[in-house]
C-alpha cells in the first residue's frame, strides 16, 4: 500500500484516500472474525485467507467513504484497478500486523478497546459525551452488529499499537532537523554568459524543403482527430426553460418569498500593476522592486492609461488584460489587498501596498454598495429560475414523448417539429468536444461516435442538468491540417529550433575559450557579457532565466570558482556558468521554524521506517493472490 502511495503521490486516489483512511481502517478492515462460510478465497497471507465477501464489504465502506467526503468522485474513478488493489493491499497488511502483534505479545483488552471506541468523536452527543444511541444508530448506518464493530475496532488498535510501536523507533534529532533545514534551504548565485536564440533568429533562415519535411515526418502533430457532425435535442431545465410562461404576480410572489436573501454584497471593480517579489529576495531585488513600482505609481498618479501601463510593466498574470481583476467581494483577495481596494475611493488609484506576491497599485474602477435589492434588479434572474423550475417539472414527460416518436421512425427534426423544439445542427466535433461541449461521459461520447451516418441513437444520453437526443449527419475521418494552414507554425518551429542549436554552439564556444589555454584573455573580452543570477534553491528555477535541475546539481557540487564543464540550457537560452556563491540557510529562520522542521522531520523518518517494516513483512510474508481478476 505505501509503496503504491508513494508512486502515485500526485494521483487522485493518494489525494482522497487520505481523507477518508480512518474510515476505512476502523469501519472496513480486520472482519476476518466474520463468518464468511464458504466464500471464494480472494487472497492468502500466511496461511490466513481474505474472502471475496471480506474483500467486497470493506471495497463498499471504502468507496462509501470516498463519496461522502467527495461527492464528485465517479463510479470509473471508483472501479480503477488501483483503488482495489490500495483496499486489498489495506487488508493485506492489516493481516501482518495482526500477526506482528500476536509474535511480540502485543493484545488490547476489552476496557482498553471500550475507552477507545468511547474517545471517538463520532459517536458523542452535543454535551461531548459518548452516546450509547448515536453509537448504535451509527453502526447500524454501515450495517454492522457492535459484536462486529467492536472486534474490527480491537483489531485495528492492536495494529496501531504495532504501527506505534514502529514509529517510536523513528526519531529525528535537532541536529538531524538542522542538516535538513540547511540542505533544503541553502541557495546559490552563479556568474553566468547567456546565448540567447533570439540572438540567433536572423541566421535561422528556413527554406521549403525543410518545411516540406518537417511536415511529413511530423504529420501526427498537424491531424485532425476523427470528427462528427450531429443533430440534437436538448432536455434539461435551461434548454426547456423558454417554452414556460411566467407571469408577474409568480415573480412577484418569489421575490417576497426569499426578499432576506436578495441582497447586494459590497464590491468594487478594480485592476492592480503588480512587481513581483518575496521575502526570500535579497535586499537589492526587494529595493529594485520598490523602485519600479513607485515609478509607475507616479506615472498612474499623473494620469497615465492605467491598463497600458498595466500591461507594460505588470508583473502578474492580468497584466496581457490591463490588469483588469473584474468585480470581487470582501474575502476574495488576501487581507492587505482588500483593505487598500475597498478604503479607495472610485476613479482613484492607490499608494503601494506589499502583499506576499510583491508590491501592488490598484485602480478602483467602479464600486457596489452592500443593500436590499429593488425587484426590477433581479426580475429577469427571478423568471428564469422560476422557469427553470417549471421545465424540470416537464422534462421527463417530453422526453418519453420525443423517444415515442423517434420508436415510430421519425427523423430528429420532425419530432422536434412535432412537439414545437429546435433541433440543432453542430458543426465539426470530436469525441473531446462531446465530452467538454455537453458534459457526456467519454463512454456515452464514443457511442455518439459509432452511431451510423442518417441514424439516430434510439435512447437518451446523459448530460450536464439533464439529456440528449442524437442524430448522426456527417462522419469526418481523421486527417492532417493542410500544409498552407501550418506552413508559418512550421517556419517557426525549425526556426526556433535553428536558433537554439545556434545559441548552444555558441555557449560551447565560449565554454571553450573560458577553459582553453588562453582563459584569462577570454573572461577579459568576455567580462561585459558576464552577469551574476538571483540566488536560487536545489530544485534549479532561477528567476530570469528558468529552470535547470542539472545547473542546480553542477552549482551545489561546485568546489571552486571553475566555468562548469557545460552549457545549460534554460527557457532564457543557454548559459555558461561558474559557482559565484553559496548563501548558507538563515539561522534566524532556523531559530522561528526549529520545532516545524523537528516535526517534519519526525515525521519523515516514521514514514521510512514504517515504510520500510512494511515492505519487509511482505517480503518475508507468503501472500497469494488467488482471484486477480477481482481487481481488474
Amino acid at each position: 500500500m505505501l509503496e503504491i502511495m508513494r508512486e502515485n503521490a500526485s494521483g487522485w486516489i493518494v489525494k482522497i484516500l487520505f481523507g477518508i483512511i480512518i474510515v476505512v481502517f476502523v469501519f472496513a478492515f480486520g472482519m476476518s472474525g466474520l463468518d464468511t462460510g464458504q466464500d471464494p478465497v480472494l487472497a492468502t497471507v500466511n496461511n490466513q485467507i481474505i474472502t471475496r465477501a471480506e474483500f467486497e464489504d470493506a471495497f463498499q465502506r471504502a468507496a462509501e467513504g470516498l463519496r461522502s467526503t467527495n461527492p464528485e468522485v465517479t463510479p470509473a474513478q471508483l472501479q480503477d484497478p488501483q483503488f482495489k488493489q490500495m483496499v486489498l493491499g489495506e487488508l493485506i497488511n492489516n493481516r501482518l500486523l495482526l500477526d506482528e502483534a500476536a509474535r511480540l505479545g502485543i493484545t488490547a483488552s476489552d476496557e482498553e478497546v471500550f475507552a477507545a471506541i468511547t474517545r471517538q468523536s463520532y459517536f458523542w452527543n452535543q454535551a461531548g459525551a459518548f452516546d450509547r444511541d448515536i453509537y448504535l444508530a451509527a453502526l447500524r448506518s454501515i450495517r454492522m452488529t457492535p459484536t462486529q464493530f467492536e472486534t474490527s475496532f480491537k483489531r485495528e488498535l492492536i495494529a496501531g499499537k504495532v504501527t506505534d510501536m514502529i514509529r517510536r523507533t523513528a526519531l529525528a534529532t535537532p541536529e538531524q532537523a538542522r542538516q535538513i533545514f540547511d540542505w533544503v534551504g541553502e541557495e546559490a548565485r552563479v556568474d553566468y554568459i547567456l546565448s540567447a536564440p533570439a540572438d540567433f533568429l536572423a541566421r535561422a533562415s528556413v527554406n521549403e524543403a525543410e518545411v516540406e519535411e518537417f511536415y511529413t515526418a511530423n504529420e501526427a502533430r498537424f491531424m485532425v482527430p476523427e470528427q462528427v457532425r450531429v443533430r440534437y435535442l436538448l432536455f434539461t431545465p435551461r434548454d426547456l426553460a423558454a417554452r414556460q410562461e411566467v407571469s408577474d404576480e409568480e415573480i412577484e410572489a418569489y421575490f417576497r418569498a426569499n426578499a432576506a436573501t436578495m441582497r447586494q454584497e459590497e464590491a468594487v471593480k478594480a485592476s492592480h500593476i503588480l512587481i513581483q517579489t518575496s521575502d526570500s529576495d535579497s535586499e537589492e531585488k526587494q529595493a529594485d522592486a520598490r523602485k519600479r513600482i513607485d515609478a509607475v505609481h507616479a506615472l498612474a498618479k499623473a494620469g497615465g492609461d492605467f491598463a497600458a501601463l498595466a500591461r507594460q510593466h505588470s508583473e502578474g498574470p492580468s497584466a496581457p488584460g490591463g490588469g483588469d481583476l473584474g468585480w470581487f467581494g470582501r474575502g476574495d483577495m488576501v487581507p492587505e489587498f482588500e483593505a487598500a481596494a475597498f478604503a479607495t475611493p472610485e476613479g482613484q488609484v492607490t499608494e503601494p501596498l506589499r502583499t506576499q506576491f510583491g508590491w501592488h497599485i490598484i485602480f478602483v474602477e467602479d464600486r457596489k454598495e452592500a443593500g436590499e435589492l429593488a425587484l426590477d434588479d433581479v426580475r429577469q434572474d427571478i423568471s428564469r429560475a422560476i422557469a427553470e423550475e417549471k421545465a424540470s417539472d416537464q422534462v421527463s414527460d417530453l422526453l418519453d414523448e420525443a423517444m415515442d416518436l423517434l420508436a415510430s421512425g421519425m427523423a430528429l427534426d420532425a419530432v422536434a417539429d412535432e412537439l414545437g423544439m429546435l433541433a440543432v445542427t453542430s458543426s465539426p466535433i470530436p469525441a473531446q468536444g462531446l465530452v467538454q461541449g455537453f458534459g457526456l461521459t467519454p463512454e456515452a461520447a464514443g457511442v455518439v461516435m459509432r452511431i451510423p451516418t442518417g441514424e439516430s441513437h434510439k435512447t437518451p444520453l446523459s448530460i450536464d442538468g439533464g439529456y440528449m437526443l442524437v442524430e448522426k449527419v456527417e462522419d469526418i475521418p481523421a486527417a492532417p491540417l493542410p500544409l498552407d494552414e501550418v506552413r508559418e507554425s512550421i517556419m517557426a518551429s525549425i526556426s526556433q529550433r535553428k536558433a537554439f542549436e545556434l545559441a548552444m554552439a555558441d555557449a560551447q564556444a565560449v565554454l571553450e575559450r573560458l577553459t582553453g589555454p588562453d582563459a584569462e584573455r577570454a573572461a577579459a573580452e568576455l567580462a561585459g557579457r558576464i552577469k551574476t543570477s538571483e540566488s536560487f534553491d536545489r530544485q534549479g528555477f532561477v528567476p530570469g532565466l528558468g529552470q535547470n535541475r542539472n545547473l542546480a546539481d553542477a552549482a551545489f557540487g561546485a568546489t571552486g570558482s571553475e566555468w562548469l564543464p557545460e552549457p545549460f540550457a534554460l527557457e532564457a537560452g543557454v548559459i555558461v556558468a561558474r559557482l559565484k556563491e553559496i548563501i548558507p540557510a538563515s539561522d534566524a529562520d532556523w531559530a522561528e521554524q526549529k520545532d516545524a522542521w523537528l516535526e517534519q522531520a519526525n515525521r519523515n523518518y516514521q514514514f521510512e521506517a514504517l515504510n520500510a517494516y512494511m515492505t519487509n513483512l511482505r517480503q518475508q510474508a507468503d501472500v497469494d493472490i488467488a482471484r486477480p481478476d477481482l481487481l481488474n
